[in-house]
């Protein structure tokens, strides 16, 4: 364990961000399109349980703070199940990487730069991600805690900016075609869901204290909150018109029909670039949690390596599947949502349940020592060596 990296303040930012990336980037344009007026409920009941396995993953952290997802995996599975468990567990991170990286591919493709290599932008991507990989998970801390203030404020500014357009009636009447649109949005976008999974690269790694269950479960909230508002307010707007928005340009084109009327400009462009942060710190804690996976499963400690393996392996990927952006929709909607998207569901409760078959419980939380409580520690434990020699 490289012990506690991350102060409660920096994992509530990394938190808030991943919470709020990608749900606001392009899945409500894909569930209007599929599930209709009726959308903001498949996102409230997929939110509803991420804060079920929030639940399970604050009770882990609490339970014990010193153990790791791997401590807690190793230690009650075994080396050989533990380890498969973890090949599974990491098909469902390649997965939202590519995810996420067909969706930055789509949006500069649609908003900025139709014609420019898709190396171009990736090659540089991936070196950013693999720097960061191999680094502590500290510097993700303090990145996260500098990029959040701009993400908040500048989504609180564009959707009070947009909340003007909102049509409630255009959400009215509730369940018009029955449940069943609701149902296969149910069924179809849980990859885009499961958020709290990447988490659980923090057990063992947060300096628990007062109020981080509180903070936590805050952030969560708000996060989920601004989500469901947003997309809401989306759905609003545009659940009975007739031009349906595109795939990968659903703020570009609610931001440019609320301001057309005013010479802003491509005021959209520049929200769009404040959000790609946030898109950008999912990515890399995915893309962290992933060779950490890697390591654990090889049981290799040389990061570098790794990272650079990963970071190359996911360019192959990305080069085979977004070759047609519908073919990751179809892998995401498909296969990939019954087999892997349980168990990144599952696995909260089941690190919970097994930490709690191995573990008592230690709810203590070791008091950070400060300069002078170390000095005084570390002078007697040199003095009782020298007694020891005495005698």
């Amino acid at each position: 364990m490289e012990g506690k990296q991350v102060s409660i303040k920096q994992f509530v930012a990394i938190q808030f961000l991943v919470a709020l990336a990608v749900k606001m980037f392009m899945l409500p344009a894909l569930m209007l399109r599929i599930v209709g007026k009726d959308s903001y409920i498949v996102m409230g009941i997929w939110i509803a349980f991420e804060f079920i396995s929030l639940t399970f993953f604050l009770i882990t952290a609490k339970r014990n703070p010193d153990k790791t997802i791997y401590d807690i995996l190793s230690e009650t599975l075994g080396k050989v199940v533990s380890r498969i468990v973890v090949v599974l567990f990491s098909s469902f991170f390649a997965t939202k990487a590519i995810l996420i990286i067909s969706e930055i591919k789509m949006f500069f493709s649609v908003t900025m730069y139709a014609e420019i290599g898709w190396a171009i932008m990736i090659i540089p991507l991936l070196v950013l991600l693999a720097s960061f990989a191999i680094r502590s998970l500290r510097a993700m801390g303090r990145t996260a805690e500098i990029i959040l203030p701009i993400v908040l404020i500048s989504t609180l500014v564009l959707t009070g900016l947009l909340i003007g357009d909102m049509q409630g009636d255009n959400l009215m009447p509730v369940l018009e075609n029955g449940f069943a649109p609701v149902a296969e949005g149910l069924i179809t976008f849980p990859v885009w869901f499961g958020d709290i999974t990447f988490l659980l690269i923090f057990l063992g790694n947060v300096k628990l204290g007062k109020g981080f269950v509180l903070a936590t479960m805050i952030s969560k909230l708000f996060a989920s909150l601004l989500v469901m508002f947003f997309s809401t307010m989306l759905f609003a707007t545009y659940a009975n018109m007739g031009t349906l928005i595109d795939y990968g340009n659903n703020v570009s084109n609610m931001t440019q029909f609320s301001l057309g009327a005013h010479d802003y400009g491509r005021f959209d462009l520049l929200f769009y670039c404040v959000w790609m942060l946030s898109v950008f710190m999912k990515l890399a804690l995915i893309f962290y949690f992933l060779t950490r996976n890697v390591s654990f499963v090889i049981s290799s400690r040389n990061n570098y390596v790794i990272a650079v393996s990963c970071a190359v392996a996911l360019y192959v990927i990305s080069e085979f599947f977004l070759e047609n952006e519908n073919t990751v929709f179809l892998v995401c909607t498909g296969v990939m949502k019954y087999i892997v998207c349980p168990l990144a569901f599952i696995m909260p409760g089941l690190l919970l349940l097994l930490s709690v078959i191995k573990y008592k419980p230690n709810y203590h939380t070791p008091k950070l020592l400060n300069g002078k409580e170390i000095k005084e520690k570390k002078n007697g434990f040199k003095n009782s060596e020298k007694q020891n020699q005495t005698a």
